[in-house]
């Protein structure tokens, strides 16, 4: 029984240890991504099929309600 209860107390130091630590030093967030300078040209066709296909769905969805 004091075998069991040793344990239980050198189990808690050991999560009391690791949870009093100092974090780790912050590394600095890298720099987003730059942003590119305008959008291919086939961007347009394929936002327009999206966008129709997005009118669809919502006609279909409001005669479904």
């Amino acid at each position: 029984m004091a075998l069991a209860y040793l344990l239980c107390v050198a189990g808690s130091l050991v999560v009391l240890a690791v949870a009093l630590r100092r974090p780790a030093p912050a590394t600095p967030p890298k720099a987003p991504a730059p942003a590119p300078a305008a959008l291919p040209p086939t961007a347009e066709a394929e936002v327009r099929v999206i966008l129709a296909a997005a009118a669809q769905l919502a006609a279909r969805l409001d005669t479904a309600a």
